[in-house]
């Protein structure tokens, strides 16, 4: 088996899966793919000067878990490698949660995994998953009506809830790695389960597979495998593309939340419009799992029919809102009832929410307002002025005489005629006097009563930093 492990280490360096000096975690079960990728890799660990350990997480599924995990322990102490068993609970917690077998033990598989990465400062976990595994997920992605990504199968590399995953066996098929195990004296354990038909993967294992290569196509294998290489090439250069799109309509984000430009968003083919609320989803989320075919039609519909203050909820806690000629797409609920207020007994420089800051100057002598044109500063008549001042953001019912206009004019439809966005409106601080007089909203307008005349002789000067508003 010397070819075998020729082709191994090819395909590592092809594809630059693993370098040398790797910090590796290892999943290992125990059974033949597991086992035969930890001797791989242990053949591999002192010319490549490869750090390898080794984890392995007893679902409690099986009576035989447990003596699973003294096996896997054995082997690792026998090669001289570090391990790390993990037992769960994972029947109850699947029954709690209402999960999948399956899905519930990938979800504590990954926690584990994620917590020794970043304890141990681990850079790649390899899972061994192979060219089997892979066919089978293609075809089962197939059968449940999964989009161009499904049909990807397994990739060689992916990113998995902040987790780099490497699958280093995909090239084998699972035959080639039972006679690896036998003819390396390996002594593998087996899952029973694999041989019931209780779940769907298995189901396409044991059945539908062997029907299709007896009755219709003796090598689908392989054609399932070219069907997923040439499905990853267009959507790696679709994907691509995307990313290339979403850096040109991006116009801010943060943990929780991404503003995207709508009417260049709307631009793209609907393909494309999905793989960018995909990336955007995966930034904030680390996973797209519970995103369906329904969601995403809900996701057109309501980017092409939107209109102002219109909301999409979706799972994971995910919610778009339409705002003006933007798309934002928030982690959590949107926050629209946030006060805050502080005030202000001398000049100074006050800090604010969302990092913003209002420098306050009294000067003794009558600045010119036109060497301050930007609109982040404001020169206020210091006699039409009274203190204590008050910086807070909007309420209802607050007005203002809008500079250079003889009436009033309400905040709220200052904010809609100005057309700043409502996630933004209950942030921006506004100055009122002592009186309650609307001085300033920073950054926008001043209000008309406490500008500079002829009659001024002192003046206030305002100096707002917008922060993380920007």
């Amino acid at each position: 088996m010397s070819n075998f492990k020729e082709r191994f280490k090819e395909n590592i360096a092809k594809k630059r899966l693993v370098v040398n000096e790797d910090k590796l975690l290892l999943g290992i079960s125990g059974g033949p793919d597991s086992l035969t990728m930890l001797d791989l890799f242990d053949s591999l660990r002192e010319k490549m000067r490869l750090r390898i350990m080794v984890f392995h997480l007893n679902h409690l599924f099986r009576e035989e878990a447990d003596q699973e995990a003294e096996y896997v322990n054995k082997i690792c102490e026998e090669r001289n490698i570090s391990s790390i068993i993990k037992k769960y609970d994972v029947p109850s917690y699947v029954k709690k949660e209402n999960l999948s077998p399956e899905e519930g033990a990938r979800r504590i598989r990954f926690k584990f995994l994620k917590e020794i990465c970043i304890r141990k400062d681990i850079q790649k976990v390899c899972l061994a998953h192979n060219k089997d595994d892979l066919v089978e997920t293609v075809l089962f992605n197939i059968f449940r009506g999964s989009g161009m990504r499904g049909l990807k199968g397994i990739e060689d590399v992916a990113n998995i809830d902040c987790l780099k995953i490497i699958h280093p066996l995909l090239i084998f098929y699972r035959s080639e790695i039972l006679d690896y195990c036998e003819q390396n004296s390996l002594k593998p354990v087996y899952d029973p389960s694999n041989k019931s038909n209780l779940y769907s993967r298995n189901r396409i294992r044991n059945n539908i597979l062997p029907m299709i290569e007896e009755q219709i196509n003796s090598n689908v294998k392989k054609s399932v495998t070219r069907l997923s290489e040439t499905i990853k090439e267009d959507y790696d250069f679709l994907d691509e593309y995307s990313c290339r799109v979403l850096n040109d309509i991006l116009r801010k984000k943060g943990k929780r939340k991404y503003v995207l430009d709508l009417e260049g968003l709307k631009k793209n083919h609907p393909a494309i419009i999905k793989r960018i609320l995909n990336k955007v989803f995966f930034k904030l989320k680390g996973n797209i799992d519970n995103f369906y075919y329904k969601n995403y039609s809900d996701m057109l519909n309501f980017i092409r029919n939107n209109k102002t203050g219109d909301l999409l909820d979706l799972p994971d806690k995910i919610n778009l809102k339409i705002s003006y000629n933007q798309l934002i797409i928030m982690e959590g609920t949107f926050e629209n009832s946030i006060f805050f207020t502080k005030t202000i007994k001398k000049q100074g420089r006050y800090l604010l929410p969302c990092k913003q800051s209002l420098k306050i100057e009294i000067k003794s002598e009558k600045l010119n307002w036109r060497n301050y044109k930007d609109s982040n500063v404001c020169i206020a008549d210091s006699d039409k002025v009274n203190f204590p001042l008050e910086i807070r953001n909007k309420r209802d019912g607050d007005k203002f005489v809008p500079l250079g206009m003889n009436g009033h004019k309400k905040v709220k439809d200052f904010f809609i005629d100005e057309k700043i966005p409502d996630y933004l409106r209950a942030k921006i601080p506004i100055i009122f006097d002592a009186e309650q007089k609307l001085i300033w909203i920073c950054g926008f307008r001043m209000d008309d009563r406490f500008k500079i005349d002829n009659l001024s002789q002192k003046t206030i000067l305002f100096e707002y930093n917008k922060g993380d508003l920007k």
